[in-house]
């Protein structure tokens, strides 16, 4: 929007139909966080008591940054006019100019009955019907006065739309995500509606209805910017000699899109809940981009063609309206001074709403210690805020221990996913020692940190005092047998951890000795995965003396360790005595005809197998033979997986034979 004051690749179809299906999960998630309490959370940091009382009172009413209600009320309401996307389209191939809303044809806007019909039929296909512009006004008595934004805009929209679709390598039409939504809900040709300010916002002169029904327009427009529903097309590209005129004003205008004041808030709020395929930055187009689909790049092949992908603006951390209310006053320009406590009270109003919020997904953004420290800095005011995700980022030790920080006061959050980052040993201290005190947490993610052996003794400490983590993932790290020994005496004492996730370490059988000691002591761990951690015959055996006394672990992976046949007898042999595990994970452990006859010597036995991984092994025609057999008595299993092994024509032949007549039964070969 602007600054003046009257601103108030190719695949097949089966590979479409999955991306249709990952959308709609990806809507789910986000609007899951969509529940608002009863109560405004409190205007600064909350105490954790505070945090407390307004969770408990968080009630089912619809967050209006999630409820797609909201955006059809801003149209029905008439503040608010959504622009049809083909009728700009249309303009542009005609030569033509933007004009005010009051001077625009009724045929280039929706009506609200066609809005909501169409809104609701496409449900959960979000971010194909409604589009927000965010961009710089070029002058103060017209936002485009040569139609230099409409041209990119109706470049975009064309290949947005894109109803007659192309041809891939296969054969196959394809269509966009938007002309494939249509489609499959039978609406005909597509259609999206669009909010552009001068467009969309009563513009002077104004009558005295126009002007009345002005300032609620533009307290709508921060829904358009920030709801879960809206893709936002950030127009940051401006003509040539622009910033040199603004440069040359008096007073200096803003230069830039984001020396905007406007742009900058539109910005922020964009960012703060939205998928980021759903943010764009349209000057960052590239002729290969514009010839491929629109769609979320990242989940196609061809990813770097694909315009979501290329022009996927970077998340920037919500800032505080502090912080805010400060820039637009000190760094940020704007060419009506009036506008800047507009502006603030707008991101005020914003922020007071998301904060309501039950999940924040900042996954994958690159952020680094300096963002989620500036994260931090806010996190207090989701008063009831669940889950945070922040995998795939940069953090360090520094970025960890902010969160530590704020989980010591957290009263609420209950999961944090950090994996994939370099918190490092240090870091896991840090987390180590908010966790001593949190009463909350019960799911920790902090698989692929470089954590190492002092690191995991950290975390050890830290469960021998915590009560309440249920969940403990710290897979492909660093951590050798000394870590697990640690992580194994905490275990003894600790009466809550149910998974243990210890996956792509290098714990070795000294490390699972020490964890089949605790499995001795433990009553409450249900799942281990010992994934790919060197664990020989020694650790085996270990682990199976545990499982014929252990009342209640249901799954164990060891999948790629070196157990080999005397492992598995020794596991075989527990198998017959155990009572509990139900699906045991023994894939990749050079397992040849020997270890397999005997674990189904024990299949002969047990009642409560029900899934058995025995991928990647030695298994011959004679192991599949014996296995062949044992499922002709055990009824109970309904998952094997004998994927890549040495079994020829016969032994498949008698596998398939074995089960040709048990339903739902599924065999993989």
């Amino acid at each position: 929007m602007g600054a003046s004051n009257s601103k108030g690749s190719s695949s097949t179809s089966t590979e479409a139909t999955t991306i249709r299906a990952m959308l709609r999960r990806i809507l789910r998630r986000v609007l899951r966080g969509g529940r608002a309490p009863k109560k405004e959370s409190p205007s600064g940091p909350p105490t954790a008591q505070s945090q407390t009382s307004v969770a408990s009172a968080a009630a089912a009413a619809p967050n209006p940054y999630f409820d797609v209600e909201t955006l059809l009320a801003s149209v029905e309401s008439g503040a608010i006019a959504a622009v049809k996307g083909t009728w700009l389209v249309g303009l542009h191939k005609r030569g033509g100019r933007l004009s005010r809303r009051q001077d625009l044809p009724r045929k280039a806007f929706w009506s609200a009955r066609e809005l909501r019909r169409v809104a609701l039929a496409l449900g959960d296909d979000f971010g194909v019907l409604f589009v927000a512009l965010s961009y710089r006004w070029l002058t103060k008595e017209h936002p485009d006065p040569d139609g230099f934004h409409l041209g990119i805009v109706a470049s975009v929209a064309e290949l947005y739309l894109n109803p007659r679709g192309w041809t891939d390598e296969y054969g196959l039409d394809q269509y966009s995500q938007l002309a494939e939504a249509f489609r499959e809900h039978g609406l005909g040709l597509p259609e999206f509606a669009l909010f552009w300010d001068f467009a969309s916002l009563h513009q002077p002169p104004r009558t005295d209805a126009e002007a009345k029904l002005f300032p609620k327009g533009l307290q709508n427009s921060n829904v358009w910017y920030g709801h879960a529903r809206t893709v936002v097309w950030m127009q940051s590209e401006l003509p040539e000699g622009f910033a040199a005129r603004m440069r040359a004003s008096e007073p200096p205008l803003a230069e830039t899109y984001e020396d905007s004041g406007w742009c900058y808030v539109e910005a922020a709020i964009s960012a703060a809940i939205k998928p980021g395929f759903l943010r764009l930055d349209l000057a960052k187009r590239t002729e290969r981009a514009m010839a491929c689909a629109y769609g979320p790049g990242e989940l196609w092949d061809e990813a770097d063609d694909m315009l979501a992908r290329v022009c996927a603006r970077r998340r920037p951390p919500p800032p505080s309206p502090e912080t805010v209310r400060r820039l637009l006053q000190t760094e940020k320009r704007f060419t009506n001074s009036s506008d800047v406590s507009k502006v603030a009270d707008l991101y005020a109003t914003f922020f007071g709403k998301v904060t309501n919020v039950g999940e924040l997904k900042f996954e994958g953004l690159e952020w680094g210690d300096a963002d989620v420290v500036k994260l931090c800095e806010v996190l207090p005011r989701f008063a009831v805020l669940r889950t945070l995700d922040l995998s795939e980022n940069k953090i360090g030790p520094e970025g960890a221990s902010a969160l530590g920080e704020v989980l010591k006061v957290n009263a609420v959050m209950t999961e944090l996913e950090l994996g994939g980052n370099e918190i490092g040993d240090e870091g896991a201290k840090a987390i180590a020692e908010a966790l001593k005190v949190n009463a909350v947490m019960t799911e920790l993610q902090l698989g692929g940190n470089k954590i190492g052996d002092e690191g995991a003794k950290a975390i050890a400490e830290a469960l021998k005092v915590n009560a309440v983590l249920t969940s403990v993932d710290l897979q492909y790290n660093s951590i050798g047998h000394d870590g697990a020994k640690a992580i194994a005496e905490a275990l003894k004492v600790n009466a809550v951890v149910t998974t243990l996730v210890l996956r792509g370490n290098n714990i070795g059988d000294e490390g699972a000795i020490a964890i089949a000691e605790a499995l001795k002591v433990t009553a409450v761990m249900t799942t281990l995965d010992l994934v790919g951690n060197n664990i020989g015959v020694e650790g085996a055996k270990a682990i199976a003396e545990a499982l014929k006394v252990n009342a209640v672990l249901t799954e164990l992976s060891l999948y790629r360790n070196n157990i080999g046949d005397d492992g598995a007898k020794a596991i075989a042999e527990a198998l017959k005595v155990n009572a509990v595990v139900t699906a045991l994970g023994l894939g990749g452990n050079n397992i040849g005809d020997e270890g397999a006859i005997a674990i189904v010597e024990a299949l002969k036995v047990t009642a409560v197998v029900t899934t058995l991984g025995l991928s990647s092994n030695n298994i011959g025609d004679e192991g599949a033979t014996a296995i062949a057999q044992a499922l002709k008595v055990n009824a109970v299993l309904t998952k094997l997986n004998l994927k890549y092994n040495s079994m020829g024509d016969a032994g498949e032949k008698a596998l398939r034979d074995a089960v040709k007549d048990r339903s739902g039964f599924e065999l993989e070969l």
